[in-house]
């Protein structure tokens, strides 16, 4: 059987005459003879089964009442500035319990919205985070593929002015993104609930999201 070897910075080489070397970029067959030696890429390697790109959540669905949480402070967002909005999720695994949490954020350029962090809670892993599209369907950007580099959940609610609102969700591992079918993280949900005032005391305004809300006869904290 042939052997593997990996690749590393200042390691050294192995003394079988043939071996597979698993690289940052591949893996390749290393093949030193009486009159050569290659190093040539492997696409296959005999013997070895093929793996399949694959993601099993262990945690149950994210109840009602929380979403229907997240989407009244969306939906608030949206009716007093018409712009997009953040939250955050976190999970308790020794409780299997969730927690919603809204972190400070602006809203910028053409209803879009920039926004900080938050300390966690004690007992509490960052699931993920859920966004606004506004009044626009739910989806997942280029700007989302570009901003999601952590792993985690990913929820996005669109057309927020609706009963029920739009809802996309993806899981991010290592880069990759899992697109799951709602059913199966979430618990059905239709109703927006009143969020607390301090989440929407947490929501700033952009001087262009400013003019909007002056002219329209509307705070813009």
């Amino acid at each position: 059987m042939i052997p593997f070897h990996g690749c590393y910075p200042g390691g050294a080489e192995p003394s079988a005459p043939i071996y597979y070397l698993v690289a940052a970029n591949g893996v390749f067959l290393v093949d030193r003879s009486l009159l050569f030696t290659s190093v040539t890429p492997a696409p296959r390697v005999p013997g070895l089964a093929r793996a399949d790109v694959s993601l099993q959540l262990s945690l149950p669905r994210i109840p009602r009442q929380l979403l229907e949480r997240m989407y009244g402070f969306f939906r608030a967002v949206y009716e007093t500035w018409q712009g997009e909005a953040v939250a955050f999720i976190y999970y308790a695994p020794a409780s299997r319990t969730f927690r919603l949490a809204v972190p400070p954020q602006t809203l910028a350029h053409a209803g879009h919205v920039t926004y900080g962090h938050l300390s966690r809670p004690d007992g509490f892993i960052k699931l993920g985070d859920a966004h606004s599209h506004a009044a626009f369907p739910a989806f997942f950007s280029g700007t989302d593929d570009r901003d999601d580099a952590q792993d985690g959940l990913r929820i996005v609610l669109g057309r927020v002015h609706r009963r029920p609102p739009d809802v996309s969700v993806s899981f991010v591992a290592h880069a990759t993104r899992f697109l799951l079918r709602p059913q199966d993280i979430l618990e059905d949900f239709s109703t927006p609930l009143t969020p607390p005032r301090k989440w929407l005391e947490r929501v700033t305004c952009g001087t262009e999201e400013m003019d909007r809300a002056r002219a329209n006869g509307r705070a813009c904290s």
